[in-house]
């Protein structure tokens, strides 16, 4: 019975604290009706522009309305005028900061890109200098294509320590893909000087010195490339885009590495096939054709190749038999 008598009286002297205008504002805030809201406090303001009560509850109406930095203006002109709402201040903006932080979080794994971009974008828009939202946020422009917007993204996560091998291999990954080659090749050696067996910080550095026709530091890299584990596949497409490119005394040699390891990729002995017919090693080539012709031993394309280069190697007898296959005259 004691409590329910105090509380009335309780409450009557928490009113009685707070002023008129923050009174009307809770009230109005309290039946969502936020244009009430603003109309009190610019009645407040306008009266006197320096109120830091009304210029800490225009910052809140705006923090509601998601307009954050009109929000941060009001209340650092509430806290020029007066300390008093500090700590509600910090709290809010923390509050607000975390809201926009999961809720982009929360997007990003609902694959909802652009959504978690908005979040991420309104909780730097709150506090800039914090770390957290960039790595995602960068992320979400890759995987929109978005790359300009990607690198700005990483290059304020590239310096967080925890942060720093994801961030510097994105953001070379970024630059890559947005054809800024030299800076994704001085990004990938510039983080490779501390971690230099970071594989995908190799391959970036490998494919930005192909793009920019540095084929001696291409070769270098990928060197490292391998050492640090690189997979059978992506041995043969080093070795496929240097042929492409036409150094086929380069790709000759990864194409080799790739038939050690396996003797039966048809890719890979068509491929040594065609660059030993151009460097003129004609006996390489009729052992490169013969492994093809028995792995495929009814292939027509394989047997005309296999002709060739028994002509070109002057093995007339073998020639004579793989001609009397095709039925060829002589």
């Amino acid at each position: 019975m004691t409590a329910r008598l105090l509380l009335p009286g309780l409450l009557l002297f928490f009113f009685a604290c707070e002023s008129t205008l923050k009174r009307e504002f809770t009230i109005a805030m309290s039946g969502e009706d936020i244009h009430l809201a603003r109309e009190h406090v610019e009645d407040a303001l306008t009266l006197d522009p320096y109120d830091p009560e009304a210029l800490y509850l225009m910052g809140k109406i705006h923090v509601k309305e998601r307009n954050y930095p009109e929000g941060k203006s009001y209340f650092e002109r509430s806290l020029d005028v007066a300390p008093g709402f500090k700590q509600e201040i910090s709290h809010l903006l923390e509050t607000s900061y975390r809201r926009e932080f999961n809720a982009g979080n929360s997007a990003w794994e609902k694959g909802q890109f652009e959504t978690a971009i908005r979040h991420f974008d309104a909780a730097i828009q709150i506090f800039p200098d914090r770390w957290e939202p960039y790595p995602v946020k960068g992320e979400a422009h890759k995987y929109l294509g978005q790359y300009p917007q990607a690198i700005h993204a990483f290059q304020h996560c590239v310096s967080v320590p925890r942060m720093q091998r994801f961030c510097s291999t994105s953001l070379a990954v970024s630059y890559f893909r947005n054809g800024q080659f030299q800076e994704a090749k001085r990004t990938a050696r510039q983080y490779l000087s501390l971690y230099p067996e970071d594989r995908n910080l190799l391959k970036i550095a490998t494919y930005a010195s192909l793009e920019t026709d540095n084929i001696a530091d291409a070769e270098a890299m990928f060197s490292r490339y391998i050492d640090a584990g690189a997979t059978y596949d992506a041995v043969l497409q080093f070795a496929t885009e240097l042929n492409n490119k036409g150094e086929i005394y380069v790709a000759e040699r990864f194409f080799t590495l790739c038939l050690k390891a396996n003797p039966n990729d048809k890719t890979v002995l068509a491929a040594l096939s065609s660059i030993y017919l151009e460097t003129g090693n004609f006996d390489l080539m009729v052992q490169a054709n013969e492994r093809l012709l028995l792995l495929e031993p009814h292939n027509t394309g394989h047997k005309e190749m296999l002709l060739l280069a028994y002509e070109l190697a002057g093995d007339l007898e073998s020639y004579k038999i793989i001609q009397s296959e095709l039925d060829l005259n002589p």
